[in-house]
C-alpha cells in the first residue's frame, strides 16, 4: 500500500510537471498594445482600425481616440492628410504609443495651412512616452502677423509637443516648407535624426511672425531634453524689423526652466543663426544651466549662438563653424554673442572659420557684457581671406589662428587631414 501511494505521488509530479513545460509562455501573457491603421484614400472611419484591410480614414478619427501603453497608430505610406491630429494617451517607459507608417512609397504626408484649426500643428501630442517616426510634414501655417503674442508664437509648429507631455522622442521625419517645425514643451525628450528644411514660402513670405519672428527648426520651451544628429537647412527670412530673422534652434519661455539641453551632432546650414536662448524679450526672464552644444557642423548666417540668458555650468566644445557666408545679415555679425552675466560657458577645442566680410568680432559683448566670463580655451580661427582674426577678447590659453587643412573645404567636408593643426577639435574628433 505504502509502495502504491509513492508511485501516485511520483506519476502526478511528473504530469504536473510534463504539463507546465508545454505552455507557451508567449501564449499565457497577453500582448501589450494595439495597432490601428489609417489610409486616406481607402480607409472607412466605421471600419474597426485594427487590420490593414479595415483601416480608419481621417484624422477626426485618430483624435476622438484616447491610446493606451503598447499602442500602435500607423499611417499607410503614400497617404496625405489635411488638417490636425492630437495623440491623445499616456504609454510607459517599457510600451510607449507609437506613431509611425506603414505599407512601402513615400512617408505618410501631413499639413495644416490654416492658423484656426489648432494654431496650425499638423499634430499634436498630448501625453506621455510617444515616439513619432518616419513621417513627412510640410506647408503648415504662421502665426498671424505682427505684434502677437509669445503664446500664439509657442502655439506654432507642425508638430507640437505640449507642456506636461513627458518622454517623447521624435525621430526619422522630414519637416519641409514650415515656419516652425517643431515646437516641444516635452522635457527628458530626444529629438534626433529629423531633416527639416526650407520655409513656407507660401504663406507670409516664409516667416513665422512678421516682422519679429523668422522661421524656426526646432524650439524649445523647457530644459531636460536633447537635439541630435539632425539635419536643419534655410530656416531664415530677409526684412522685417531686424534686416533678417530665423533660426535652427531657439530656447525660449521664460515661465518654464532652460537646464540640462544637450544639443550634439547637427548639421545646419543657411539659416540665420545657430542657437538662440530668450531672456529680455520674452514673458519671464529665465536664466539657463548645465547647456551643453557640441560636435555640430554650422554654416549659418549671423552669429552662431545668441546667448541673451545668463548661465551657469555650459559649454560650447569641439564644434565646427564655418562664417563665411554672408548673403543675408542681421543686427549682429559675429559668432559668440554673450549677453546677460553670469556667462558660465567653457569655449574650447572649436574651430571657427570666417572672412572679411564679418563686420563684428567673434566675441561680441551684448547689452550687459556677460562675454568677459567665458572662459576660452584651445580654440582654432582662421579668415580664409588673409588670416586676419578680429577675436574681440584677448587669447585664450592655447588659441591659435591656423588654416585648420579640412579634408575639403569648398567641397563642405569638414573632417581634418592627419597632418592638421587642429587635431582633436571641431565636430569630428570623436
Amino acid at each position: 500500500m505504502r509502495n502504491e501511494y509513492k508511485y501516485c505521488v511520483v506519476v502526478i509530479t511528473l504530469l504536473f510537471v510534463m504539463t507546465a513545460c508545454s505552455i507557451n509562455p508567449a501564449e499565457s501573457t497577453p500582448s501589450i498594445g494595439q495597432n490601428y491603421y489609417i489610409d486616406s484614400g481607402s480607409g472607412d472611419d466605421n471600419n474597426l482600425g485594427t487590420s490593414k484591410t479595415t483601416p480608419w480614414k481621417t484624422l477626426d478619427k485618430v483624435s476622438g481616440m484616447t491610446f493606451q501603453p503598447g499602442d500602435t497608430i500607423l499611417f499607410k505610406r503614400g497617404s496625405s492628410y489635411e488638417g490636425s491630429v492630437t495623440i491623445q494617451g499616456d504609454g510607459t517607459a517599457s510600451h510607449p504609443i507609437t506613431i509611425a507608417a506603414y505599407g512601402s512609397g513615400n512617408a505618410p504626408s501631413f499639413s495644416n495651412p490654416r492658423n484656426s484649426i489648432n494654431n496650425g500643428n499638423a499634430m499634436r501630442i498630448r501625453g506621455d512616452y510617444h515616439i513619432v517616426e518616419n513621417l513627412y510634414f510640410h506647408h503648415c501655417a504662421p502665426a498671424v502677423g505682427g505684434a502677437v503674442s509669445f503664446e500664439q508664437i509657442w502655439a506654432v509648429g507642425a508638430l507640437h509637443v505640449g507642456l506636461g507631455n513627458d518622454h517623447v522622442i521624435i525621430r526619422n521625419n522630414e519637416f519641409a516648407n514650415n515656419p516652425k517645425a517643431i515646437q516641444s514643451y516635452s522635457q527628458y525628450s530626444l529629438i534626433t535624426k529629423n531633416y527639416i528644411h526650407d520655409i513656407n514660402d507660401s504663406q507670409a513670405a516664409g516667416w513665422l511672425s512678421e516682422p519679429y519672428w523668422g522661421p524656426i527648426g526646432i524650439q524649445l520651451g523647457i530644459g531636460n531634453q536633447e537635439i541630435s544628429f539632425n539635419t536643419i537647412e534655410n530656416m531664415f527670412a530677409s526684412g522685417g524689423e531686424w534686416g533678417g530673422d530665423g533660426g535652427a534652434i531657439e530656447i525660449d519661455d521664460g515661465r518654464n526652466h532652460k537646464d540640462n539641453i544637450h544639443i550634439h551632432h547637427n548639421t545646419t546650414y543657411h539659416n540665420m543663426g545657430f542657437l538662440e536662448i530668450s531672456y529680455w524679450h520674452d514673458i519671464a526672464m529665465m536664466s539657463s544651466s548645465n547647456i551643453s552644444i557640441d560636435h555640430n557642423v554650422s554654416r549659418d548666417y549671423q552669429d552662431f549662438v545668441f546667448w541673451w540668458a545668463p548661465t551657469t555650468n555650459s559649454v560650447i566644445q569641439n564644434n565646427t563653424i564655418i562664417r563665411t557666408d554672408n548673403q543675408y545679415t542681421g543686427p549682429f555679425d559675429g559668432v559668440f554673442f554673450i549677453d546677460a552675466p553670469p556667462a558660465e560657458i567653457a569655449i574650447s577645442k572649436n574651430i571657427v572659420v570666417t572672412d572679411n566680410d564679418l563686420t563684428e568680432a567673434i566675441f561680441i559683448e551684448g547689452f550687459d557684457g556677460g562675454v568677459k566670463d567665458v572662459v576660452h580655451t584651445f580654440n582654432c580661427y582662421w579668415n580664409v581671406i588673409d588670416e586676419n582674426v578680429n577675436l574681440g577678447l584677448p587669447f585664450g590659453v592655447g588659441e591659435i589662428v591656423a588654416d585648420p587643412l579640412f579634408v575639403d573645404f569648398e567641397g563642405g567636408d569638414y573632417h581634418l587631414q592627419p597632418d592638421s593643426p587642429a587635431s582633436g577639435w571641431g565636430a569630428f574628433n570623436d
